[in-house]
């Protein structure tokens, strides 16, 4: 990496030199470089990347700086950005036929490894299938950029397929029974996640508030809670950081002991409020999916009018999903 600063206002360009493998041992050999140049060199630097005037008859050659100038314009990068990550936000491994051939380990007594060997042999790929499900069904953590809204309907297209398949794909009832156990008790810490709880799955310890921790009786607030929200935000980091002194920490906890009381009550109701309200967009979704018509594990219709733009994705989803069954 090749870094240039200005002497008085740091400028950074990067330039990415040629690596030079050694052909004894095939380590790769290259390091950061960090030049200062004067406003005088750098504005050298500038005028080198502009063109040179062009004769007023050279039309190719005004229509290419034109483009040139309009390509490096911030409008036209942050353009490209934003399209490059639309790309990479829009693949999808369920129709991508490399993907479709990848076989994944997961560790035993997690959610994934359940389902790959629940549908061993009833699925073209049972890992890829397991992959989606579980992060369908655990989208408080696997889609943090989604809007509660659109994590609750991915989590309740998950159970309904999980239901579906376990109705159409197992002929043990008693293996089926068991497989959907498991995936209520995920969705469920799921949703639990969404309300704002801490949920460790396949531990000993029960939910707690995420304002709480499990050494507190009664789902209290915290030290922590306490100090991330109203301590001052600098000292906070230099506190978790173990470079807190005495005398400021002081000055926290005679701050906390004089309006305990107070943070308490904003503390429970900022967390009571926000339940609720993931409580009625989970419930809401529950409803619209409910109200759709259902055939072999698909929605051929609905009465629902406004539907949400992001519901065309999921249900492409389900679809893929069911596609991977033999």
């Amino acid at each position: 990496m090749f870094k240039i600063h200005n002497a008085q206002q740091s400028t950074n360009y990067f330039y990415k030199p040629k690596i030079k493998t050694s052909s004894d041992n095939n380590h790769v050999n290259a390091r950061a470089v960090t030049v200062t140049i004067s406003d005088e060199s750098k504005n050298k630097f500038y005028q080198s990347l502009k063109f040179r005037e062009t004769n007023k008859d050279d039309v190719l050659g005004k229509q290419f700086q034109k483009f040139y100038e309009e390509y490096n314009s911030a409008e036209a990068i942050e353009k490209r950005l934003l399209e490059q990550l639309e790309k990479e936000q829009a693949y999808n491994r369920l129709e991508d036929e490399f993907s479709l051939n990848v076989k994944y380990d997961f560790p035993e007594n997690t959610l994934q490894h359940t389902i790959k060997e629940a549908l061993e042999g009833k699925v073209a790929n049972s890992s890829l299938y397991a992959a989606e499900l579980a992060s369908a069904l655990r989208s408080s953590i696997s889609m943090p950029s989604k809007s509660v809204e659109e994590r609750a309907a991915y989590r309740e297209m998950a159970l309904k397929q999980a239901e579906y398949i376990a109705n159409n794909y197992f002929t043990d009832e008693q293996e089926a029974t068991s497989f959907m156990n498991e995936i209520r008790k995920y969705y469920e810490n799921d949703v639990l996640r969404e309300k704002g709880y801490i949920v460790i799955d396949n531990s000993d310890l029960e939910p707690f508030k995420n304002y709480s921790s499990p050494m507190t009786k009664n789902n209290n607030v915290s030290f922590y809670t306490y100090a991330k929200k109203y301590m001052d935000k600098d000292y906070f980091e230099r506190f978790i950081n173990g470079e807190g002194n005495p005398m400021e920490s002081a000055k926290f906890l005679m701050q906390l002991q004089n309006k305990k009381e107070k943070y308490n009550k904003e503390i429970i109701e900022e967390f009571e409020l926000n339940e609720q309200q993931v409580e009625e967009k989970i419930v809401a979704t529950k409803k619209m999916l409910a109200s759709f018509s259902w055939e072999n594990g698909i929605i051929t219709g609905t009465m629902e009018e406004d539907l949400p733009n992001y519901l065309h994705e999921i249900l492409k989803w389900n679809q893929n999903m069911l596609n991977l069954f033999n």
